[in-house]
């Protein structure tokens, strides 16, 4: 079982999808390692969970259709929200450009879940060679006296506090949406493996 740690929640993936990546990128995009869409649906009062999981499954796959490079859909099991969680990637936003603009209407769809949002970030720590067991997520958002740049050089000692504690961790900023923040996916086996690697990560901040 996969599973996803958000903000002290358990998640677990229902769907793996990844197509081999096309490379798009423009001159001035050459050193990017590329873009995530985060959509997160929260789960509305007594809605079952194999109705939205059943709706957003068919969803991932006409993300795919439709341009993304690759989608993973995880869901709430333990902790923190209880939501849905779809993730699509790409690689330059010329690329999502031509997926928005491509038909794709919705109108007459029933909306099976509470609320919705949508946010663009860019990877900048590309280490988790496929998906882990188990995936901490983890968030930081700056304080509004800190500089863009300051608060990258913070972010980047935690990420590596983060990568020599897990033994590797993905990591992404914000690109566009309505938070602006620092992202890190890190894995783990199992809870065994877990316990022996948080303390490592108090050994290294």
């Amino acid at each position: 079982m996969y599973a996803l740690i958000v903000l002290g929640g358990m998640m677990r993936i229902i769907l793996l999808l990844f197509l081999t990546f096309n490379i798009f990128a423009q001159e001035e995009e050459e050193s990017s390692l590329g873009y995530v869409l985060l959509s997160t649906y929260e789960m509305a009062a007594g809605t079952r969970y194999s109705q939205l999981e059943k709706n957003l499954v068919n969803e991932a796959k006409s993300q795919i259709e439709l341009g993304y490079d690759g989608c993973v859909l995880y869901r709430h099991a333990q902790g923190a929200q209880r939501a849905f969680y779809l993730a699509c990637f790409f690689q330059t936003m010329e690329q999502l450009g031509k997926i928005l603009s491509k038909p794709n209407d919705t109108s007459d769809e029933k909306q099976l879940f509470a609320s919705h949002t949508d946010h663009i970030l860019a990877m900048d720590r590309n280490e988790l060679e496929g998906p882990p067991n188990f995936i901490v997520f983890a968030k930081w958002l700056p304080a509004p006296m800190i500089s863009w740049s300051e608060w990258g050089e913070r972010m980047e000692k935690v990420g590596d506090a983060y990568s020599k504690a897990f033994g590797g961790c993905d990591g992404y900023g914000h690109a566009w949406g309505g938070e602006m923040g620092n992202y890190l996916v890190c894995g783990f086996d199992d809870w065994n493996d877990f316990a022996k690697k948080k303390p490592k990560l108090l050994h290294h901040t």
